[in-house]
């Protein structure tokens, strides 16, 4: 059996690397060179109670895939020999006024309520771990069980992995249309190339729209990296002013991420720039002098209700695996696993239901 994916970021990576390792033949299409999609321009943060995310089947999905990660990272780094920088690290999340401090408190509270850990740190405590602290900020919340990996070196290993494993890619490759046949689907076109197969995902990300009948469209976002010491900072502070990611090795501080809905407009702004450097200095005032790394933009792949799409859809033999907005990184390991075992064991997670396009078209 042949699996088709058009999209070779994060998501089709790994579902890629899943079917390999069960003997399936796997044929990657994407529409830049290999890894280098917006998977790469991401932040690796796996935050599913520092995003703030309400209970129910979403925030369960996250949860269980941030309870996959150290496994999931491990077993790349054992089957490529590349590290992918996975960080328990814990994301502080700083309060900035009153308002801000209740509703953290708020979110803390309900997480308690459901099992999860996380704990209020008061300014004066913090003053003692860092050298300089914004003004403003008066205490923030802990969550010492979300993490982060970086998705740079995490891209790179899966990369790697498709490399050592001969699974057969094509790079700078725009899928024009998918091609059915008596409503099941027969191949991908993309110029006068055909790639035929039994099985099709579509994990384009913000482009899967452009592929198929779904709600997903782009949400830019600019990013930054700077330089940093090990002394700055010693996990990630996710806040309403910027997040700041220092990476495992100490070599750059992400900062991240506006939001804006303007299509696929590339570019990095004066607007975006002075944004993420103004919520680097309003949390650590200090690092006004260190030097400028790189600027970078990317475009999330969002829904309507910025949940993903996965599954099955109307066209037999055509699959979903998109739409995972500001999570694609964090949900790689268990929307791999759903799609897999979908397709290989027929099995059908309760994650299926929640995620199907048809909810859309109610």
């Amino acid at each position: 059996m042949r699996i088709v994916l058009v999209g070779g970021g994060v998501i089709g990576l790994s579902i890629a690397r899943e079917f390999h390792k069960l003997g399936y033949e796997t044929v990657i299409l994407d529409k830049n060179k290999l890894g280098k999609g917006a998977s790469w321009v991401a932040g690796g943060m796996l935050a599913p109670q520092s995003e703030g995310l309400k209970p129910g089947i979403f925030l369960d999905f996250c949860l269980e895939s941030r309870n996959m990660y150290e496994k999931f990272a491990r077993e790349i780094e054992i089957d490529t020999g590349m590290d992918v920088g996975y960080w328990k690290s814990g994301i502080f999340c700083p309060a900035f006024s009153i308002e801000e401090k209740e509703k953290l408190l708020s979110n803390l509270e309900t997480y308690k309520n459901i099992g999860l850990s996380g704990k209020w740190i008061d300014r004066s405590d913090l003053e003692n771990i860092y050298p300089s602290l914004g003004e403003d900020i008066i205490g923030g919340v802990l969550y010492p069980d979300d993490a982060q990996v970086d998705n740079r070196l995490l891209m790179e290993a899966l990369t790697h992995y498709c490399n050592i494993n001969n699974i057969k890619y094509y790079e700078n490759t725009k899928v024009d249309s998918i091609l059915t046949e008596n409503g099941r689907f027969k191949a991908v076109k993309s110029g006068d190339l055909y790639v035929d197969g039994d099985i099709c995902i579509i994990c384009a990300g913000a482009w899967s729209g452009e592929l198929a009948d779904i709600p997903v469209f782009p949400i830019k976002g600019e990013m930054a990296a700077v330089d940093v010491k090990r002394e700055d900072i010693d996990k990630v502070f996710f806040s309403s002013k910027a997040y700041l990611i220092p990476r495992k090795d100490y070599s750059r501080l992400v900062i991240g991420a506006t939001e804006e809905k303007v299509g696929f407009k590339d570019g990095n702004t004066v607007k975006g720039t002075l944004q993420l450097l103004d919520g680097l200095l309003k949390t650590f005032p200090h690092m006004i002098n260190r030097n400028l790394q790189e600027l970078w933009f990317g475009y999330r792949p969002a829904t309507p209700d910025l949940e993903p799409i996965i599954g099955e859809s109307n066209i037999k033999g055509l699959y979903y695996a998109t739409g995972h907005h500001r999570n694609g990184i964090l949900l790689a390991p268990i929307t791999a696993k759903v799609i897999v075992d979908l397709i290989h064991k027929n099995k059908k997670s309760k994650y299926l239901e929640a995620f199907s396009y048809e909810r859309f078209n109610q």
